[in-house]
């Protein structure tokens, strides 16, 4: 048994099965790094990403507020 694929009723792929066995060959290939792992993100290499923008993020975050109140 290798992947299985979940579909909508539109045909869509929505998820996927995998075999324990893939699952276990997986996690051993990875590193004992803690990081590297599923749902620990390392926030240092996303550090600096809006710098060169020409962005005001403080309006940016004002907009997005206020779309939640026009709902």
């Amino acid at each position: 048994m290798g992947v299985q694929y979940i579909y909508d009723a539109e045909g869509r792929k929505t998820g996927v099965i995998v075999s324990i066995d893939l699952w276990d060959a997986m996690s051993a290939g990875k590193s004992a790094n803690k990081q590297d792992e599923v749902g620990s993100p390392d926030p240092r290499k996303y550090r600096g990403v809006y710098r060169d923008l020409k962005v005001d993020l403080k309006a940016e975050i004002r907009s997005l507020r206020d779309e939640w109140d026009r709902v």
